[in-house]
């Protein structure tokens, strides 16, 4: 079988993405690909100069090349994202994990002790990444992620094995709920649901409008907070004493998601930054 030097073909691979990224963007993307696909790390590279690849791995590295030329993400790609330092599978079905939804983990995680025991409802779980994040965070807790989607779920369910975590999940339409779940008591709902208004479409990158699922993204101009409103409810009889509930919020919907807990009566709720300084995470503390 023919080989190719790793060297020569990560250059001349690069000089192509360069066409359509930055060079250091493709420099990078050159590295996710090699990691992801091959297994074959920075580090190796760097040791053994000499490294080849053979005739079908070339082959699949000018795939993938002319993939992200075409404007898929690179996630996509690979199969892969990084999340919380767990290996998370997508495609189109779901979400690629983003950084913001790492820092609420994390946020989440800094909040409470990680011995207590806890269930948890994630609602909107994609591809799981929050829910098998918690259930390795909290090894004591119950996780449960709610999806409406079934190639979500499915998904989600081979992160959660992959990944040696213990979560349940379960198919269900959040907005028009019947889980027997949403009538027992819980500590902590955590939720990324759908937040970008139809209206900011034109303003997204081409990338996530032609790749990503829609029905993960978009809500409605005139009823932006129709998800909250609704997890809110859910949540308001069955939050034990002290439960939290943390979102993801739009940036600017802050002071709307502020009045929406005060009108449901839920009185303590900030709103709070993240890595750039948008206010993107609300946070809420039942206090009965």
């Amino acid at each position: 079988m023919i080989g190719f030097n790793l060297q020569k073909t990560k250059r001349h691979f690069i000089e192509s993405l360069a066409e359509k990224f930055p060079q250091r963007e493709a420099e990078q993307l050159m590295r996710i690909l090699l990691e992801d696909l091959f297994g074959i790390g920075w580090n190796q590279q760097l040791m053994n100069p000499d490294l080849g690849i053979d005739e079908i791995q070339h082959f699949q590295l000018k795939q993938a090349v002319e993939r992200l030329l075409s404007g898929e993400p690179v996630q996509y790609v690979t199969g892969m994202a990084s999340f919380d330092d767990l290996l998370i599978k997508v495609s189109p079905s779901v979400l690629i994990p983003r950084p913001e939804t790492e820092e609420l983990v994390q946020k989440i995680c800094a909040s409470l002790p990680k011995e207590k025991t806890l269930r948890i409802w994630d609602i909107g779980t994609g591809s799981g990444c929050i829910a098998i994040a918690l259930a390795k965070h909290f090894v004591n807790a119950e996780v449960i992620g709610f999806d409406v989607s079934e190639a979500a779920l499915q998904m989600a369910k081979e992160n959660a094995e992959s990944n040696d975590a213990k979560v349940t999940f379960v198919q269900e339409d959040v907005l028009n709920p019947t889980s027997d779940y949403f009538s027992k008591p819980v500590d902590l709902v955590v939720s990324n649901p759908p937040y970008v208004c139809d209206s900011e479409r034109a303003a997204m990158e081409a990338n996530v409008l032609d790749w990503e699922p829609e029905m993960a993204l978009f809500v409605p101009d005139d009823d932006p907070l129709r998800f909250y409103r609704q997890i809110l409810a859910l949540s308001k009889n069955q939050l034990n004493p002290n439960g939290q509930i943390w979102f993801e919020i739009n940036e600017r919907m802050g002071e709307e998601m502020l009045s929406l807990c005060r009108e449901m009566d839920f009185a303590k709720a900030d709103i709070l930054e993240d890595f750039a300084e948008k206010r993107r995470f609300c946070l809420i503390v039942c206090e009965k």
